[in-house]
Protein backbone atom coordinates (compact mmCIF):
# COMPACT_ATOMS: atom_id res chain seq x y z
CA UNK A 1 0.00 0.00 0.00
CA UNK A 2 2.87 2.40 0.81
CA UNK A 3 4.23 1.86 -2.71
CA UNK A 4 0.89 2.93 -4.18
CA UNK A 5 0.46 5.97 -1.96
CA UNK A 6 3.99 7.11 -2.81
CA UNK A 7 2.76 7.79 -6.35
CA UNK A 8 1.57 11.44 -6.10
CA UNK A 9 -1.03 11.30 -8.89
CA UNK A 10 -2.65 8.12 -7.56
CA UNK A 11 -2.56 9.37 -3.98
CA UNK A 12 -4.34 12.61 -4.85
CA UNK A 13 -6.97 10.93 -7.04
CA UNK A 14 -7.57 8.24 -4.41
CA UNK A 15 -8.22 10.93 -1.77
CA UNK A 16 -10.56 12.64 -4.26
CA UNK A 17 -12.40 9.34 -4.72
CA UNK A 18 -12.81 8.82 -0.97
CA UNK A 19 -14.16 12.36 -0.49
CA UNK A 20 -16.62 11.99 -3.38
CA UNK A 21 -17.75 8.55 -2.14
CA UNK A 22 -18.41 9.90 1.35
CA UNK A 23 -20.56 12.71 0.02
CA UNK A 24 -22.44 10.39 -2.33
CA UNK A 25 -23.16 7.95 0.50
CA UNK A 26 -24.69 10.71 2.60
CA UNK A 27 -26.79 11.91 -0.34
CA UNK A 28 -28.15 8.39 -0.88
CA UNK A 29 -29.43 8.36 2.71
CA UNK A 30 -30.76 11.92 2.46
CA UNK A 31 -32.56 11.08 -0.79
CA UNK A 32 -34.40 8.23 0.94
CA UNK A 33 -35.48 10.60 3.72
CA UNK A 34 -36.54 13.23 1.17
CA UNK A 35 -38.61 10.64 -0.72
CA UNK A 36 -40.36 9.68 2.52
CA UNK A 37 -41.07 13.33 3.32
CA UNK A 38 -42.61 13.95 -0.11
CA UNK A 39 -44.30 10.59 -0.76
CA UNK A 40 -44.89 9.07 2.67
CA UNK A 41 -45.80 5.39 2.42
CA UNK A 42 -45.10 5.46 -1.34
CA UNK A 43 -41.45 6.40 -0.83
CA UNK A 44 -40.43 2.91 -1.98
CA UNK A 45 -42.02 3.56 -5.37
CA UNK A 46 -40.16 6.87 -5.66
CA UNK A 47 -36.83 5.28 -4.75
CA UNK A 48 -37.44 2.33 -7.07
CA UNK A 49 -38.18 4.71 -9.94
CA UNK A 50 -35.09 6.76 -9.10
CA UNK A 51 -33.00 3.58 -9.13
CA UNK A 52 -34.38 2.63 -12.55
CA UNK A 53 -33.61 6.13 -13.85
CA UNK A 54 -30.09 5.80 -12.47
CA UNK A 55 -29.55 2.51 -14.32
CA UNK A 56 -30.97 3.92 -17.58
CA UNK A 57 -28.59 6.89 -17.35
CA UNK A 58 -25.67 4.56 -16.67
CA UNK A 59 -26.49 2.26 -19.58
CA UNK A 60 -27.23 4.84 -22.27
CA UNK A 61 -25.27 7.95 -21.31
CA UNK A 62 -21.88 6.43 -20.50
CA UNK A 63 -21.06 5.49 -24.15
CA UNK A 64 -22.17 8.94 -25.31
CA UNK A 65 -19.88 10.82 -22.92
CA UNK A 66 -16.92 8.51 -23.54
CA UNK A 67 -17.53 9.03 -27.26
CA UNK A 68 -17.03 12.76 -26.69
CA UNK A 69 -13.89 12.27 -24.61
CA UNK A 70 -10.47 13.12 -26.03
CA UNK A 71 -7.51 11.50 -24.27
CA UNK A 72 -5.56 14.76 -23.99
CA UNK A 73 -8.44 16.44 -22.14
CA UNK A 74 -9.34 13.85 -19.52
CA UNK A 75 -8.49 16.22 -16.67
CA UNK A 76 -10.81 18.90 -18.05
CA UNK A 77 -13.63 16.39 -18.47
CA UNK A 78 -13.25 15.10 -14.90
CA UNK A 79 -13.24 18.63 -13.46
CA UNK A 80 -16.28 19.64 -15.52
CA UNK A 81 -18.20 16.50 -14.52
CA UNK A 82 -17.33 16.96 -10.83
CA UNK A 83 -18.50 20.59 -10.83
CA UNK A 84 -21.65 19.58 -12.70
CA UNK A 85 -22.42 16.93 -10.10
CA UNK A 86 -21.89 19.48 -7.32
CA UNK A 87 -24.41 21.87 -8.90
CA UNK A 88 -27.06 19.18 -9.37
CA UNK A 89 -26.60 17.91 -5.81
CA UNK A 90 -27.10 21.44 -4.45
CA UNK A 91 -30.36 21.67 -6.41
CA UNK A 92 -31.69 18.70 -4.42
CA UNK A 93 -31.72 21.07 -1.43
CA UNK A 94 -34.58 22.98 -3.10
CA UNK A 95 -36.73 20.02 -4.21
CA UNK A 96 -40.46 20.44 -3.56
CA UNK A 97 -42.01 17.82 -5.89
CA UNK A 98 -41.35 14.18 -6.75
CA UNK A 99 -40.96 14.81 -10.50
CA UNK A 100 -38.08 17.17 -9.72
CA UNK A 101 -36.26 14.31 -7.99
CA UNK A 102 -36.47 12.21 -11.15
CA UNK A 103 -35.05 14.95 -13.41
CA UNK A 104 -32.17 15.82 -11.10
CA UNK A 105 -31.32 12.16 -10.45
CA UNK A 106 -31.12 11.51 -14.20
CA UNK A 107 -28.83 14.51 -14.77
CA UNK A 108 -26.68 13.67 -11.74
CA UNK A 109 -26.27 10.02 -12.70
CA UNK A 110 -25.64 10.92 -16.35
CA UNK A 111 -22.61 12.92 -15.22
CA UNK A 112 -21.51 10.03 -12.98
CA UNK A 113 -21.84 7.70 -15.97
CA UNK A 114 -19.25 9.82 -17.74
CA UNK A 115 -17.00 10.44 -14.75
CA UNK A 116 -16.41 6.86 -13.61
CA UNK A 117 -15.04 5.32 -16.86
CA UNK A 118 -12.78 8.32 -17.51
CA UNK A 119 -11.49 8.18 -13.93
CA UNK A 120 -10.80 4.44 -14.26
CA UNK A 121 -8.90 4.95 -17.51
CA UNK A 122 -6.76 7.66 -15.87
CA UNK A 123 -5.87 5.34 -12.99
CA UNK A 124 -4.93 2.73 -15.60
CA UNK A 125 -2.65 5.28 -17.28
CA UNK A 126 -1.01 6.20 -13.96
CA UNK A 127 -0.47 2.65 -12.64
CA UNK A 128 1.30 1.19 -15.66
CA UNK A 129 2.55 -1.94 -13.86
CA UNK A 130 -0.01 -4.74 -13.71
CA UNK A 131 0.67 -5.55 -10.05
CA UNK A 132 0.26 -1.90 -9.05
CA UNK A 133 -2.95 -1.55 -11.04
CA UNK A 134 -4.50 -4.60 -9.34
CA UNK A 135 -3.48 -3.22 -5.94
CA UNK A 136 -5.00 0.12 -6.89
CA UNK A 137 -8.23 -1.59 -7.96
CA UNK A 138 -8.31 -3.54 -4.68
CA UNK A 139 -7.77 -0.36 -2.68
CA UNK A 140 -10.60 1.39 -4.55
CA UNK A 141 -12.91 -1.55 -3.87
CA UNK A 142 -12.00 -1.49 -0.16
CA UNK A 143 -12.79 2.25 -0.06
CA UNK A 144 -16.12 1.66 -1.81
CA UNK A 145 -17.21 -1.02 0.64
CA UNK A 146 -16.00 0.92 3.67
CA UNK A 147 -18.11 3.84 2.49
CA UNK A 148 -21.17 1.57 2.34
CA UNK A 149 -20.49 0.43 5.89
CA UNK A 150 -19.53 3.78 7.44
CA UNK A 151 -21.94 6.19 5.70
CA UNK A 152 -24.98 5.20 7.84
CA UNK A 153 -22.93 5.73 11.02
CA UNK A 154 -21.65 9.11 9.82
CA UNK A 155 -25.20 10.06 8.83
CA UNK A 156 -26.55 9.25 12.31
CA UNK A 157 -23.87 11.43 13.92
CA UNK A 158 -24.55 14.37 11.58
CA UNK A 159 -28.34 14.07 12.00
CA UNK A 160 -27.88 14.65 15.71
CA UNK A 161 -26.85 18.23 14.89
CA UNK A 162 -28.26 19.08 11.43
CA UNK A 163 -31.23 18.45 9.16
CA UNK A 164 -30.84 15.70 6.53
CA UNK A 165 -31.01 18.26 3.70
CA UNK A 166 -27.59 19.51 4.84
CA UNK A 167 -26.21 16.26 3.39
CA UNK A 168 -26.78 17.68 -0.08
CA UNK A 169 -24.60 20.69 0.73
CA UNK A 170 -21.94 18.41 2.22
CA UNK A 171 -21.94 16.28 -0.94
CA UNK A 172 -21.66 19.36 -3.16
CA UNK A 173 -18.65 20.49 -1.13
CA UNK A 174 -17.17 16.99 -1.48
CA UNK A 175 -17.53 17.12 -5.26
CA UNK A 176 -15.99 20.60 -5.27
CA UNK A 177 -12.99 19.45 -3.23
CA UNK A 178 -12.68 16.43 -5.54
CA UNK A 179 -12.58 18.79 -8.55
CA UNK A 180 -9.82 20.85 -6.91
CA UNK A 181 -7.76 17.74 -6.19
CA UNK A 182 -8.12 16.64 -9.81
CA UNK A 183 -7.05 20.13 -10.92
CA UNK A 184 -3.77 19.96 -8.98
CA UNK A 185 -3.02 16.37 -10.07
CA UNK A 186 -0.39 15.82 -12.74
CA UNK A 187 -1.87 13.51 -15.38
CA UNK A 188 0.29 11.26 -17.61
CA UNK A 189 1.15 12.67 -21.03
CA UNK A 190 -1.53 11.40 -23.41
CA UNK A 191 -0.88 10.36 -26.97
CA UNK A 192 -2.50 12.47 -29.65
CA UNK A 193 -5.77 10.82 -30.59
CA UNK A 194 -6.90 11.13 -34.19
CA UNK A 195 -10.70 11.28 -34.19
CA UNK A 196 -11.56 13.67 -36.96
CA UNK A 197 -12.31 10.96 -39.51
CA UNK A 198 -14.35 8.84 -37.09
CA UNK A 199 -18.00 9.73 -36.58
CA UNK A 200 -19.35 10.49 -33.11
CA UNK A 201 -21.68 7.47 -33.35
CA UNK A 202 -18.80 5.10 -34.09
CA UNK A 203 -16.77 6.55 -31.24
CA UNK A 204 -19.72 6.11 -28.87
CA UNK A 205 -20.22 2.43 -29.67
CA UNK A 206 -16.55 1.57 -30.26
CA UNK A 207 -16.10 0.11 -26.78
CA UNK A 208 -19.22 -2.04 -27.08
CA UNK A 209 -18.07 -3.26 -30.51
CA UNK A 210 -14.71 -4.21 -28.97
CA UNK A 211 -16.52 -6.19 -26.28
CA UNK A 212 -18.44 -8.32 -28.76
CA UNK A 213 -15.49 -8.87 -31.10
CA UNK A 214 -13.07 -10.00 -28.42
CA UNK A 215 -13.72 -13.28 -26.64
CA UNK A 216 -11.77 -12.23 -23.54
CA UNK A 217 -13.96 -9.15 -23.16
CA UNK A 218 -17.20 -10.98 -24.01
CA UNK A 219 -16.46 -13.35 -21.12
CA UNK A 220 -16.38 -10.35 -18.79
CA UNK A 221 -19.91 -9.50 -19.92
CA UNK A 222 -21.04 -12.97 -18.79
CA UNK A 223 -19.38 -12.47 -15.41
CA UNK A 224 -21.13 -9.10 -15.11
CA UNK A 225 -24.37 -11.08 -15.19
CA UNK A 226 -23.08 -13.32 -12.39
CA UNK A 227 -22.50 -10.25 -10.20
CA UNK A 228 -25.82 -8.65 -11.16
CA UNK A 229 -27.91 -11.78 -10.56
CA UNK A 230 -26.56 -12.41 -7.07
CA UNK A 231 -26.17 -8.74 -6.14
CA UNK A 232 -29.70 -7.78 -7.19
CA UNK A 233 -31.13 -10.46 -4.92
CA UNK A 234 -29.33 -8.88 -1.98
CA UNK A 235 -30.03 -5.24 -2.83
CA UNK A 236 -33.67 -5.67 -3.86
CA UNK A 237 -34.86 -8.44 -1.57
CA UNK A 238 -32.83 -8.28 1.67
CA UNK A 239 -35.46 -6.19 3.42
CA UNK A 240 -38.28 -8.52 2.34
CA UNK A 241 -36.38 -11.67 3.30
CA UNK A 242 -35.21 -10.41 6.70
CA UNK A 243 -38.24 -8.41 7.81
CA UNK A 244 -40.87 -10.42 5.94
CA UNK A 245 -39.77 -14.07 5.92
CA UNK A 246 -37.79 -14.02 9.18
CA UNK A 247 -39.94 -11.33 10.85
CA UNK A 248 -36.89 -9.43 12.11
CA UNK A 249 -36.14 -5.71 12.44
CA UNK A 250 -34.14 -3.09 10.55
CA UNK A 251 -31.22 -3.74 12.91
CA UNK A 252 -30.86 -7.30 11.63
CA UNK A 253 -31.08 -5.96 8.06
CA UNK A 254 -28.22 -3.54 8.78
CA UNK A 255 -26.13 -6.35 10.30
CA UNK A 256 -26.64 -8.58 7.25
CA UNK A 257 -25.56 -5.77 4.89
CA UNK A 258 -22.60 -5.07 7.17
CA UNK A 259 -21.41 -8.66 6.81
CA UNK A 260 -21.86 -8.45 3.02
CA UNK A 261 -19.51 -5.47 3.04
CA UNK A 262 -17.05 -7.18 5.38
CA UNK A 263 -16.91 -10.21 3.07
CA UNK A 264 -16.15 -7.91 0.13
CA UNK A 265 -13.42 -6.07 2.04
CA UNK A 266 -11.72 -9.32 3.12
CA UNK A 267 -11.75 -10.49 -0.50
CA UNK A 268 -10.29 -7.19 -1.76
CA UNK A 269 -7.51 -7.34 0.85
CA UNK A 270 -6.74 -10.93 -0.16
CA UNK A 271 -6.44 -9.97 -3.84
CA UNK A 272 -4.30 -6.97 -2.86
CA UNK A 273 -1.88 -9.29 -1.03
CA UNK A 274 -1.58 -11.88 -3.83
CA UNK A 275 -1.50 -9.41 -6.74
CA UNK A 276 1.06 -10.24 -9.40
CA UNK A 277 1.32 -13.92 -8.50
CA UNK A 278 -1.97 -15.37 -9.80
CA UNK A 279 -3.95 -15.90 -12.99
CA UNK A 280 -6.73 -13.33 -12.75
CA UNK A 281 -9.02 -15.23 -15.10
CA UNK A 282 -8.79 -18.18 -12.73
CA UNK A 283 -9.56 -15.90 -9.76
CA UNK A 284 -12.63 -14.49 -11.52
CA UNK A 285 -13.92 -17.94 -12.51
CA UNK A 286 -13.35 -19.14 -8.95
CA UNK A 287 -15.43 -16.22 -7.72
CA UNK A 288 -18.17 -17.09 -10.21
CA UNK A 289 -18.24 -20.78 -9.22
CA UNK A 290 -18.30 -19.78 -5.54
CA UNK A 291 -21.27 -17.54 -6.33
CA UNK A 292 -23.05 -20.51 -7.90
CA UNK A 293 -22.40 -22.70 -4.85
CA UNK A 294 -23.54 -19.95 -2.45
CA UNK A 295 -26.68 -19.28 -4.53
CA UNK A 296 -27.60 -22.96 -4.55
CA UNK A 297 -26.93 -23.34 -0.81
CA UNK A 298 -28.94 -20.18 -0.05
CA UNK A 299 -32.05 -21.87 -1.43
CA UNK A 300 -32.03 -23.97 1.73
CA UNK A 301 -31.50 -21.17 4.28
CA UNK A 302 -33.53 -21.83 7.43
CA UNK A 303 -32.25 -19.23 9.89
CA UNK A 304 -30.96 -15.69 10.15
CA UNK A 305 -27.35 -16.70 11.05
CA UNK A 306 -27.25 -18.83 7.89
CA UNK A 307 -28.42 -15.82 5.88
CA UNK A 308 -25.74 -13.56 7.39
CA UNK A 309 -23.06 -16.12 6.52
CA UNK A 310 -24.46 -16.42 3.01
CA UNK A 311 -24.42 -12.63 2.53
CA UNK A 312 -20.80 -12.43 3.70
CA UNK A 313 -19.86 -15.18 1.24
CA UNK A 314 -21.68 -13.38 -1.59
CA UNK A 315 -19.64 -10.25 -0.83
CA UNK A 316 -16.41 -12.25 -0.82
CA UNK A 317 -17.13 -14.09 -4.08
CA UNK A 318 -18.37 -11.06 -6.03
CA UNK A 319 -15.21 -9.09 -5.24
CA UNK A 320 -13.13 -11.94 -6.69
CA UNK A 321 -14.82 -11.08 -9.98
CA UNK A 322 -14.97 -7.29 -9.66
CA UNK A 323 -11.40 -6.37 -8.76
CA UNK A 324 -9.50 -8.02 -11.68
CA UNK A 325 -11.92 -6.76 -14.36
CA UNK A 326 -10.03 -3.50 -14.88
CA UNK A 327 -6.75 -5.35 -15.41
CA UNK A 328 -8.28 -7.56 -18.10
CA UNK A 329 -9.87 -4.56 -19.81
CA UNK A 330 -6.51 -2.84 -19.86
CA UNK A 331 -4.61 -5.84 -21.18
CA UNK A 332 -6.99 -6.18 -24.15
CA UNK A 333 -6.86 -2.55 -25.32
CA UNK A 334 -4.41 0.21 -26.18
CA UNK A 335 -4.33 3.66 -24.60
CA UNK A 336 -6.57 5.26 -27.24
CA UNK A 337 -9.32 2.66 -26.70
CA UNK A 338 -9.09 2.61 -22.92
CA UNK A 339 -11.73 5.21 -22.10
CA UNK A 340 -14.12 3.63 -24.61
CA UNK A 341 -13.66 0.14 -23.17
CA UNK A 342 -14.09 1.29 -19.56
CA UNK A 343 -17.20 3.18 -20.68
CA UNK A 344 -18.55 0.07 -22.40
CA UNK A 345 -17.91 -2.02 -19.28
CA UNK A 346 -19.71 0.57 -17.16
CA UNK A 347 -22.68 0.62 -19.55
CA UNK A 348 -22.96 -3.14 -20.17
CA UNK A 349 -22.50 -4.11 -16.51
CA UNK A 350 -25.33 -1.79 -15.50
CA UNK A 351 -27.46 -3.16 -18.33
CA UNK A 352 -27.20 -6.49 -16.52
CA UNK A 353 -28.37 -4.81 -13.31
CA UNK A 354 -31.23 -3.18 -15.20
CA UNK A 355 -32.39 -6.69 -16.12
CA UNK A 356 -31.86 -8.36 -12.76
CA UNK A 357 -33.32 -5.65 -10.49
CA UNK A 358 -36.94 -6.11 -11.66
CA UNK A 359 -36.46 -9.82 -12.41
CA UNK A 360 -35.39 -10.68 -8.86
CA UNK A 361 -38.00 -8.40 -7.34
CA UNK A 362 -40.80 -10.21 -9.16
CA UNK A 363 -39.31 -13.69 -8.71
CA UNK A 364 -39.38 -13.51 -4.92
CA UNK A 365 -43.06 -12.53 -5.00
CA UNK A 366 -44.08 -15.08 -7.64
CA UNK A 367 -42.08 -18.21 -6.76
CA UNK A 368 -40.70 -17.66 -3.25
CA UNK A 369 -37.24 -17.66 -1.71
CA UNK A 370 -36.08 -21.20 -2.50
CA UNK A 371 -37.00 -21.21 -6.19
CA UNK A 372 -35.64 -17.67 -6.61
CA UNK A 373 -32.22 -18.73 -5.38
CA UNK A 374 -32.29 -21.86 -7.55
CA UNK A 375 -33.05 -19.69 -10.60
CA UNK A 376 -30.18 -17.39 -9.62
CA UNK A 377 -27.92 -20.43 -9.33
CA UNK A 378 -28.94 -21.47 -12.84
CA UNK A 379 -28.22 -18.00 -14.27
CA UNK A 380 -24.87 -17.87 -12.48
CA UNK A 381 -23.80 -21.35 -13.58
CA UNK A 382 -24.75 -20.85 -17.24
CA UNK A 383 -23.02 -17.44 -17.34
CA UNK A 384 -19.91 -18.90 -15.72
CA UNK A 385 -19.72 -21.80 -18.16
CA UNK A 386 -20.07 -19.45 -21.14
CA UNK A 387 -17.27 -17.26 -19.74
CA UNK A 388 -15.09 -20.32 -19.25
CA UNK A 389 -15.78 -21.44 -22.84
CA UNK A 390 -14.96 -18.00 -24.26
CA UNK A 391 -11.67 -17.84 -22.37
CA UNK A 392 -10.42 -21.36 -22.90
CA UNK A 393 -11.90 -22.55 -26.21
CA UNK A 394 -10.14 -21.92 -29.57
CA UNK A 395 -9.66 -18.23 -30.28
CA UNK A 396 -11.71 -16.04 -32.60
CA UNK A 397 -14.37 -13.38 -32.37
CA UNK A 398 -17.61 -14.03 -30.56
CA UNK A 399 -19.63 -14.36 -33.73
CA UNK A 400 -17.05 -16.11 -35.94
Amino acid sequence: MIELLNIPAFRTLFVAQIIALTGTGLTTIALALLAYELAGSEAGIVLGTALAIKMIAYVFISPVITGLTVNSRKKQYLIFLSIGRALFVISLFYITAIWQIYIIIFCLQALSAGFTPIYQSVISDILTQDSLFIKGSSLSRIAYNLENILSPTIAILILAFMDYTSFFIVNAICFGVSALLILVTSFPQARIQQKGSISFWKRSISGIVLFFNNRNLAAILCLNMVIAASGAMIIVNSVTIIQGFFNLSESELAIAMLFYGIGAIISAIFIFLISGSVNYKAIMLLGAFLTFIISFASAFIQSYPQLVLSWACFGFASTFILVPIGQLLRSETNENDRTAIFGAQFSLSHACWLITYPLLGYLLVLVGLKVSFLIIAGIVLSSTLIAWFLWFSPKGTLFS
